[in-house]
This record gives structure tokens, C-alpha cells and sequence, in this order.
């Protein structure tokens, strides 16, 4: 039987899963439209990098909207297979809805548990995490998960986010010093991610190898993207800090949102906001 310490985490987990999936589910109708611009390009960049080929069998983590998942069934063809899976419910029926407007029969999404999914092993022949991982509470369950579900020579494929400049925090974190009730500091997802055993290429590569990963490969890309403020705004508030800014009572938003433009202004270049992020690649394989 679990110890008492055991269940605490398995309920903390739980929780935090719960919480995530409200996030998402809150932003599903908006998600692809204000951010895909920035997600599919780095979905192909994953496949591409991840060598997935005509035929395989492809299992997209933490699917959301389909950056990876769509560019995944591109490269398998009618003949490979192209499965994505989410916690969040609203994610799952938004991108189903996609898959049958775009008549796409060799693709399925379901709402399931990156950490323990209920696929059969050596289910695939690629398995791939795009800026997913960090925010998973166990990302070593979910690593092994994918070990097991590949097929002999399968390849593993995964991003996080590098370094990046912590100024970037401070307009988020200006406006959710307006929630009520308080809440404590946390990251807002402006640097690598919420997860300290993802933060750099040698802990990535020790959790790969602990999940029996070997050949684990590791680059680092930078992206160069220029947004407007209101803009920036729409993005904050269609990603999976949702749930956090729904904290912010109707009546203090208004004030939230010139917060945290006002840090924005401070982070413009001749008017311009200009954000440079590193992308990290990570690729493995399983013998």
C-alpha cells in the first residue's frame, strides 16, 4: 500500500493535473487562433527533427491544438498513423472537430494521461512532447511511459524552452499581483518552465537515461518573434496561465492589463517589442 507521504503526492499530482486541465479547457476556442502561428511552426520543426517518416505510428503528448499532432500526420502519410492525447476535454473536442474538417481518417485524439497512457507497448514508432514535459507533475513517469510505449529502434522527441531574458516575467507577474485572493509567487511560465529537473540539457539527458533512453541529443534554437502589446495581452490571456489570470476580479482587469503593459513598454526597443526565446531540442532513442 502507498505510504501516507505517497498519497500526498499522488493527490498534490492529481490536483495540479486538474488545474491544468482547466487552464486548457478555458482557452480551447481561442488557443489555435492568437498562438498557432507560434506553436506550429515549432510542431514541424519537432517532427522534422525527430525523423518521422512515411508509415510510422506517432504518438503526440500533450496534443492541445495540433502543432505537433497535424504536422506528425503530414509526414506519416495515408499510410502511417498520427494519435494525440490531453488532459484537457475542451483541447480534445476542439482538435477533433479539426481533424474531421479536414477529413483526416489516419488521425484520433482522446483525453488521456501522458504519464500512465492507455496504449499498448511498442505501440509506435515515435513519440513526441512539444512544450509539454514541464508542466507534467512527474516528467520521469511520462518519459517512461513513452520508453515503453515505443517500438524497438522508435525515437523519442521533446521540447522545453532554454534560457531567456527574466524580464520577460515581470509584465505577468504584474498582472496577477491583482488576484484575489493572492496568491503565492510562481513562475509564469516566461522562462524555462515550471519544472527544475528540465532546466538544463545534462538533467534532460539524465531523465532520458534513467527512462532507458540512449543516443540522447540535445540543440538549442533561437526564435526571434515581434508582438504588439494588446496582442501580448490576447496571447496571455489564450495560453495556460488562463486559469491563473480568471483569479483576477472582472472589476481589476482593466487595471491588470495597464500593468502589465506598462512593463511591456519598459521592454520596447524604438517602440518595438522584440522577444528573442531558445527553443531546446531534445531527441532520443530507444535500442
Amino acid at each position: 500500500m502507498p505510504t501516507t507521504a505517497e498519497q500526498a503526492q499522488q493527490q498534490a499530482n492529481a490536483q495540479r493535473k486538474a488545474y491544468i486541465a482547466q487552464g486548457f479547457d478555458l482557452v480551447a476556442g481561442t488557443f489555435d487562433t492568437v498562438n498557432g502561428d507560434f506553436f506550429n511552426g515549432l510542431g514541424a520543426r519537432l517532427v522534422q527533427l525527430a525523423g518521422v517518416r512515411p508509415g510510422d505510428r506517432v504518438l503526440d503528448l500533450g496534443c492541445g491544438r495540433g502543432a505537433v499532432l497535424f504536422a506528425a500526420a503530414a509526414a506519416v502519410g495515408p499510410d502511417g498513423y498520427a494519435a494525440g492525447i490531453d488532459l484537457s476535454p475542451e483541447m480534445v473536442h476542439a482538435t477533433a472537430a479539426e481533424i474531421a474538417r479536414r477529413g483526416l481518417r489516419n488521425v484520433a485524439v482522446r483525453v488521456d494521461d501522458a504519464e500512465d497512457p492507455g496504449f499498448p507497448a511498442r505501440s509506435f514508432e515515435a513519440v513526441l512532447a512539444g512544450l509539454m514535459l514541464f508542466i507534467t507533475p512527474d516528467p520521469a513517469a511520462a518519459l517512461v511511459a513513452a520508453h515503453r510505449l515505443l517500438t524497438t529502434g522508435g525515437r523519442f522527441a521533446m521540447t522545453t524552452f532554454g534560457p531567456a531574458d527574466p524580464r520577460w516575467e515581470r509584465p505577468l507577474r504584474a498582472a496577477l499581483a491583482f488576484q484575489e485572493p493572492p496568491q503565492p509567487p510562481a513562475s509564469t511560465g516566461a522562462g524555462r518552465g515550471g519544472n527544475g529537473l528540465l532546466d538544463a540539457p545534462e538533467d534532460i539527458a539524465e531523465l532520458l537515461g534513467r527512462a532507458g533512453f540512449t543516443e540522447v541529443a540535445t540543440v538549442d534554437e533561437e526564435l526571434v518573434t515581434t508582438t504588439e502589446p494588446d496582442e501580448w495581452w490576447a496571447s496571455a490571456w489564450s495560453s495556460g496561465r488562463r486559469a491563473a489570470l480568471e483569479l483576477i476580479p472582472v472589476e481589476r482587469r482593466e487595471d491588470a492589463r495597464k500593468a502589465a503593459l506598462a512593463e511591456l513598454e519598459l521592454l520596447a526597443v524604438d517602440g518595438v517589442l522584440t522577444r528573442h526565446s531558445v527553443i531546446r531540442y531534445t531527441t532520443a532513442d530507444k535500442e
